[in-house]
């Protein structure tokens, strides 16, 4: 069962964080939503958390080591928990030598691949850093802590543990990282709506203010959502998704079905499954009031809070027993409704004036940029305008430059009076001067 678990638990790191998953056999659950890929190479998320192949290939190989698996065993059968810990990282020297060599050659693989990354975001804008206009530390940082530097050749212990670490430090910041950027998805909506009204007239500005009232009332006018986690929410499921008799509701037989690789615990997706009957009854994408970037945040929220509640070991996955005790808790049977976003302050005033601050900084340094450039783009083209006046300026200079290569002003150039200018000098030889440039010229 832990190594089970140690799959999941690096796939849910990498699933989280990454943004994307490889490819895997059909979901046999439609309602758990597909992962997007994202695959923009200059996004900061993806360059920080590209070392998702590594990890898949590191727990692959160690998944196959049949030392390392035994030691799990025996870790499961102690009841210990060294994988949330990364006290498993000790656990690589039962591996065997195959798989120690294997382990190597993947270290030195991923070695090259954050070198060549490197050298290609350096070559991809050389040219702009040359000529000024971007500084080399705006890059997107090339993430290598998932590693043991100072030994480039081989997969030890401290790998491991590095590696185990960042993943889990990755899904620790995952959510505050999420939170700030919806955030910042807000304001912005926020921003762009008050633009329309500052920049529209009188009669336009009082169609838009409308508009965005009726949405906002629409919006609100939705069935009662349930708490998450609580009866009359998972009976619901029950009844409506697993077509069973809400009388006969059983919590076991319910986790059961939802345990869809049946490995004894709720993973995050079958967690999430669980959210979209009570999503759809306050976002339909159909609508043009209901926002789907939003929906995703409160799914993520009531994700969040059902982990929190039953995830009692804080390893990221609710267990039978978890799931049990928490039906059975006087909270569990509590009828009370879910305070959706719409119920929750999402930015302050003094949020959004700081974010409208930022902004307008920003668009005035790519506006003057653009001025540079435009000024720099127009230097070639105001020497080259008219460059048959030039020519007809340097025609008439051509005369003296060949009266001034004739023989006979170079020969009274060196005639001996004039080297002779003093009167008083003594020469006890002849100048030479004459012979030696007369050839010369």
């Amino acid at each position: 069962m832990q190594r089970d678990r140690l799959l999941w638990y690096v796939g849910t790191v990498v699933v989280l964080v990454c943004g994307f998953t490889h490819s895997a056999p059909v979901n046999p659950n439609p309602n758990i939503p597909d992962v997007k890929e994202n695959t923009d190479p200059m996004d900061d998320n993806f360059l920080s958390l590209e070392y998702k192949k590594y990890l898949e290939e590191v727990v692959q190989l160690l998944e196959s080591d049949e030392g390392f698996k035994a030691e799990l065993d025996k870790m499961n059968a102690e009841g210990k928990d060294d994988l949330a810990s990364g006290q498993i990282a000790h656990y690589l020297q039962f591996a065997n030598k195959q798989t120690r060599t294997k382990l190597d050659e993947l270290k030195r693989l991923e070695v090259r691949r954050l070198r060549d990354l490197h050298k290609k975001l350096m070559r991809e804008t050389a040219d702009e850093i040359r000529a000024g206009k971007r500084d080399p530390k705006d890059l997107p940082s090339v993430d290598s802590e998932h590693m043991d530097h100072s030994n480039p050749h081989t997969f030890e212990i401290e790998d491991l543990r590095k590696l185990i670490k960042k993943t889990t430090d990755d899904l620790t910041n995952v959510d505050k990282k999420r939170k700030e950027e919806f955030k910042h998805y807000e304001m912005n909506k926020e921003h762009e709506y008050r633009e329309k009204l500052k920049h529209a007239n009188a009669e336009e500005a009082e169609r838009l203010k409308k508009e965005h009232e009726e949405n906002l009332k629409k919006h609100k006018e939705h069935p009662k959502v349930n708490h998450p986690g609580n009866a009359n929410q998972l009976k619901e499921v029950w009844e409506e998704e697993d077509h069973l008799d809400p009388e006969d509701f059983d919590p076991k037989v319910f986790f059961g079905l939802h345990d869809i690789d049946g490995d004894g615990y709720l993973n995050t997706p079958e967690i999430e499954a669980l959210f979209q009957n009570e999503l759809d009854k306050v976002y339909n994408s159909s609508n043009p009031e209901d926002d789907m970037v939003e929906r995703d945040e409160e799914m993520n929220r009531m994700r969040e809070h059902v982990f929190t509640e039953i995830d009692k070991d804080q390893d990221g996955f609710v267990s039978l027993e978890e799931f049990m005790k928490s039906t059975q808790t006087e909270d569990f049977e509590k009828d009370e409704s879910w305070d959706t976003l719409d119920d929750e302050e999402v930015f302050t005033d003094q949020e959004l004036e700081e974010y409208e601050k930022t902004l307008a900084e920003q668009e005035a340094k790519l506006q003057e940029r653009h001025n540079l450039n435009n000024a720099e783009a127009a230097v070639p083209a105001a020497v080259d305008e008219h460059p048959q006046e030039a020519q007809a300026h340097e025609q008439p200079q051509q005369p003296p430059i060949q009266e001034n290569h004739q023989q006979p002003p170079i020969q009274e150039n060196h005639q001996q009076p004039l080297v002779q200018e003093d009167p008083n000098a003594i020469h006890a030889d002849p100048p030479a001067a004459p012979v030696d440039i007369q050839p010369a010229v």
